[in-house]
């Protein structure tokens, strides 16, 4: 599958999603969803898009084959895809931290925590994985109506 849209494409979508947070400032443009920034410098209309999720202090730039995601399937389908891989990075910790804990110290509470925070991102990767779903059937003529 070839490039569909260019970087100015998906960050008009962007631009238009009424669900993106706006973090306009001093010469620049940007938007947030899902973990994904996308922002567009004025002077010189260069977009980046960052992951928030991962990277620690500083925002990390999504790489090629990210980006690839977003040029061939627009903005709504990019975030959604990068949000499920960052929840599955998440959900890859919290299992290492629970057989840590388990073979380890056994802290009931410290286990009890940590497999609340997996059914936490359990359910925010389901609903994602159904929006997901749901946005691929309207694109395939599936379905007419749906709330993203």
């Amino acid at each position: 599958m070839s490039k569909v849209y260019t970087l100015i494409d998906v960050w008009n979508q962007a631009k238009e999603d009424c669900f993106t947070a706006n973090l306009d400032g001093e010469g620049y443009e940007a938007r947030i969803l899902y973990g994904c920034k996308i922002s567009k410098d004025n002077d010189t209309n260069m977009v980046q898009l960052q992951n928030t999720s991962r990277g620690g202090e500083w925002y990390l730039q999504l790489d090629p084959d990210e980006i690839e995601i977003f040029l061939k399937m627009g903005w709504r389908i990019g975030i959604y895809m990068l949000s499920l891989s960052n929840y599955r990075l998440k959900l890859d910790r919290i299992e290492m931290l629970i057989k840590m804990e388990v073979n380890g110290r056994k802290n009931p509470k410290q286990i009890q925590s940590l497999k609340s925070s997996r059914q936490r991102i359990l359910e925010k990767y389901s609903k994602i994985k159904n929006q997901l779903n749901q946005l691929n059937q309207i694109k395939n003529g599936q379905i007419k109506d749906s709330k993203h």
